[in-house]
């Protein structure tokens, strides 16, 4: 038993909720991006509701570069769980939308 030999560690819990629109912004356009010498976690969840294209493409970049696209149908919400995001990124032009990030981080 522990007791009081382990701190605990306090996790921030954010959620970060907006509106995309890339038929006036240019691509590709960032909705969040992580503070340095953090390790954020969390799930991205993105809704395409309109716009010139069937489906669009989000990126989920992560601390070392590696990127995970997410392909999205119009009229569809697609999510995933991530580890260590760096930023979140909507790369496809004339579409609107919405965005929501659960993410969680130690302080």
């Amino acid at each position: 038993m522990c007791g009081g030999c382990c701190p605990d560690r306090p996790y921030i819990n954010d959620e970060i909720c907006g509106n995309f629109n890339t038929t006036t912004a240019a691509v590709p356009l960032t909705m969040y991006t992580s503070e340095d010498n953090l390790f954020v976690s969390g799930t991205v969840s993105i809704y395409y509701d309109r716009g010139t294209p069937d489906e669009i493409t989000a990126t989920i970049t992560d601390t070392g570069g590696d990127t995970t696209a997410l392909t999205i149908p119009q009229g569809n919400t697609i999510s995933q769980t991530f580890d260590n995001i760096a930023t979140v990124t909507v790369d496809t032009d004339a579409a609107i939308g919405k965005y929501c990030l659960t993410v969680h981080y130690e302080t």
